[in-house]
This record gives structure tokens, sequence and C-alpha cells, in this order.
């Protein structure tokens, strides 16, 4: 009574918090969401066949692919609120509570009762983690579809292999790499049970299949494919685009502090491991194996990071329950009270010092949003009242048009989402743009008005103080607004 009693509590205070995260701040958490609810209200009022042309100079102006074209579509009915971006905000507030009633469905699968409130609190110790699960973004819908699909996977569910296959493809630009997970696990199994599941490959690789050519954009969404899923991240292993900060390794000390669990976990792993009496379900090791590719890419792209935690919790609260159902365990006597209490004790102490932890670091990243989208909400709606629709506004940040896009779709911009999009279409211009963005040409007067056909511009304060500079000096240019983070100007 007391255990269910402690789960519902738990399962209450989860979704409190859920809560609570979304709407700490009242703008959406985060820069895209701006553009995926905008984009969700372009499915709403144009069609699944629009021409998107808000990203001028980018291979979505002549190839446009939702990339997120399922997720856009389930965003589709908070579109309707007198405020869509609080829609945003309700939506994202629910996926996450989603994920995290699936999240407890899959721990009561595979690890023991007992365990599973204390790993439900677990998925709420990292900052990093719920500011992005808090973000209106497809990663909650594809992390929850990579649950269910571990899920069938593990037990050869060959229709549900085959339907969250294709619905994940329709969901995220990284449906291919599907595939090479079905493989793995089948690696796995043949390795402990001298099986290979061929039928499971044959119904992931249908529902790829069935993802790729039923997307409204075929075949348009196999160039997003290659450019987001293949080149993307080998220009993150080395020099070369100005790519996102996700894209990118996370410093030693900001793992540590931003993924303590998985920490203590490795740890906890690594001791447990040592005891030669461990039996291992083939499940646990291929929760095991999953996870441990995001692991490993983890340190090349932060990204990951986001994946990995909650398949990470799975794999270890498995492998924590058959170690307790198999191997020696060390049951402290009775008379060792004192000393079990003060494991206790550490523990609890260690938990509210994690707690504090997260939900200082959470607070600073949620201020910091706060900030910058009220000053691009700003700027934007500065933009609707004094730029003509259909001007395209040059943006010394490429992803400026993430915000802009969403809060201003009156005008157009150079590219958004991605810079792959703007260096695959033409490379010179792309390095003319980041020349002219960093205050490295000669006249950018010149190039922004006769290579790139805009009029209007803005540059943020942060990274781009070069170009305001020949702005400020140059009597071509005209300054129409400034405050502390950005300016608009006009070439007059």
């Amino acid at each position: 009574m007391h255990y269910k009693a402690f789960l519902i509590a738990v399962l209450i205070i989860g979704i409190l918090v859920i809560i609570l995260a979304q709407f700490c701040i009242p703008t959406i958490i985060g820069a895209d969401g701006y553009l995926h609810i905008r984009m969700s209200e372009f499915d709403r009022l144009y069609g699944i066949h629009y021409q998107f042309h808000w990203a001028r100079f980018s291979t979505f102006a002549g190839h446009f692919a939702d990339k997120d074209f399922l997720y856009h579509i389930l965003l589709v009915p908070f579109t309707l609120l007198p405020d869509i971006f609080f829609g945003a905000k309700v939506a994202a507030c629910l996926a996450l509570v989603t994920l995290f009633l699936l999240f407890y469905w899959v721990l009561r699968l595979y690890c023991r009762p007992r365990l599973v409130p204390v790993f439900l609190l677990f998925f709420f110790l990292s900052a990093n983690f719920l500011h992005g699960v808090s973000e209106p973004r497809p990663m909650v819908l594809v992390l929850g579809l990579t649950l269910l699909f571990t899920h069938f996977l593990i037990h050869k569910k060959q229709w549900g292999l085959f339907l969250v296959t294709a619905a994940y493809t329709l969901a995220h630009v990284s449906g291919p790499y599907l595939l090479f997970f079905a493989f793995l696990a089948e690696v796995v199994r043949f390795g402990s049970q001298r099986e290979f599941a061929w039928k499971s490959i044959r119904s992931v690789g249908l529902g790829l299949a069935l993802g790729i050519l039923a997307h409204p954009n075929f075949p348009h969404n196999l160039i997003v494919f290659y450019l987001n899923g293949v080149i993307v991240p080998i220009y993150a292993l080395k020099w070369g685009l100005e790519l996102g900060a996700e894209f990118f390794p996370i410093y030693t000390r900001d793992y540590v502090l931003g993924y303590p669990v998985i920490f203590i976990g490795l740890f906890a792993l690594l001791a447990l491991a040592t005891s030669a009496a461990n039996r291992i379900k083939l499940s646990t090791k291929i929760w095991m194996a999953l996870s441990g590719f995001f692991f490993i890419f983890s340190f090349f792209s932060r990204r990951y990071l986001i994946h990995l935690y909650p398949m990470f919790l799975v794999a270890l609260a498995a492998y924590i329950s058959d170690w307790w159902e198999s191997a020696e365990r060390l049951i402290l006597p009775r008379q060792y009270k004192i000393l079990r209490l003060s494991m206790l004790v550490l523990a609890g102490a260690l938990f509210i010092l994690i707690s504090w932890s997260t939900y200082k670091n959470y607070r600073q990243n949620t201020l910091g949003d706060l900030q910058y989208n009220r000053h691009f909400e700003a700027v934007s709606k500065f933009m609707r009242e004094n730029i003509p629709a259909g001007e395209t506004i040059f943006h010394a940040n490429w992803s400026d048009s993430q915000y802009f896009i969403g809060l201003n779709p009156q005008n157009d911009y150079l590219v958004t989402f991605d810079p792959m999009y703007m260096y695959y279409w033409n490379p010179e211009k792309y390095k003319l743009y980041r020349q002219i963005s960093f205050g490295g040409a000669s006249d950018p007067y010149a190039a922004i008005k006769e290579e790139f056909n805009a009029r209007y511009g803005y540059a943020g304060k942060n990274y781009f103080s070069g170009l305001i500079a020949q702005v400020r000096s140059d009597p071509r240019f005209e300054l129409m607004a400034e405050d502390g983070l950005g300016v608009v100007f006009r070439l007059r």
C-alpha cells in the first residue's frame, strides 16, 4: 500500500514539474518552437504542398521538404488557439507528460517494481535534458517512438516495428538510423541466443520505405536526409560550417554536472558488473547496446545526450533488476543499522543536492530564453510595423530566422533550420554570407543589396559587432531600431 501511494505521488509530482518547467516563463522555451508552430499553421492554411519561400537562399526555396512533417501535423490543432505560441507551449507540455507516462510504462516492463518510482525521479535530475524536452521540438516525439521501437524490437513485434518506423520517418529526418538500430539489436540477440530475427529487419525496412515514399515532399525528403542525416554529422566531427552548438562536443565538467545520473549510473554498472553470478537478460542487453550507441556519439555531439538519457535510465534500471535477481548481493546484517541509515542519509543528501543544482541550472537557462525571446518578439513586432510585406530581410545569424519566420512571416529571409541548406545550394554564396555577417566584406552595402536582394537587415550584438560597426560608419545604411542585443537597419 505504501509503495502504491509513493508511486502515485511520484507520478503526480512528475506531471506538476513538467507543467511548472514549461510555464515558468511566458515565452516559448528555446528558439525553434517559434518556427515549428508557424509551420504547423502553414500546413493548416496552405495545405501540405505549400512553397517555402521564407528561406530564399537555400534548397528550401525550390526543393522544400518538411523534415518534421508528422510533428507539424500533430501541432495543427494547437494553431487554432488565439495565440499560437501559447498553443506551442501547451503542446510541448502535453507531449512531455505523454513521454513521462510512456517512460513509466516501459520501466514497469523491464525493472523491479520498487525501482520504478526511483527512476521516475531520475527522469528530472538533468537541467539540460529537462530544458531540451521542454522545447516545442520534435525531440519528445522522437524519444517516445524510440522507446516504443526498442520494446517492439526486443519482443519481435513486427506490426509495431513497421508502424513505429513509418511514423518516426515521417516525424524526423533520422528515420533511416532505425535500420541500423535493428541490426545492432539482432547482433546482440545472435550473440546471446544464436538467433537473428530477419523478420524484424524486414519490418523496419518496409516501415522506412513507407515513411519515405508517403512523405508529401518526396523525393526532396531524400535530399534533406542526405544533408541533415549524413553531411551535417560529418561536418560536426571536424571544422566546417557554423553549426548550432548542439552539434558539437560538451565539456567534461558540463557533461558531469548536466547529466549527473549518467556518471553515477556508470559507476554503479561497473561495480555491479564485478559480480560473477550476474545473469543479464536479452532485453537488458539490447537496451544497453542502443543506449551505448548514443553514449559513444555523445562525446562528439551533445545533441545525442538527450536521446541517451531516457534510454540509459531504462538500461540501468533493467541491469540493476537483473543483478538483484541473480547475483550474490551484499546484504548488510541487521546489527549494522547505523551503517544502513548512514547510506540512506547520504543517498538522500545527494538527491537533494542534484535536485537543487538541476533547478538552479534550469532556471538560469529559461531566464536566458526569456531575455532573448522577448528581444526577438519586440524586433519582429517592429519589423511587421515598419518593413513592407514581401521584403527579404538579411539576418547575420542563420538561426535568427527560426524566430523571424515564426514571429514575422510577412517577410522572407535567407536560410533556416541549418546553414547546410544554403551551403549545399550555393557554397560561394554561403561564404559571402558569413563574410558579410562577421564584418569581413569590403562593401557590405553592395553585397547585401546586389547578392541577397535585401533592403533591410538585422544583426545581433553578441557575435556580429564587426558588421554593426560597418553599418554605423557607412552613411548608406540607416539604423532603424536598436536595443542591448541587436540592431535593425535599412539600406538607403
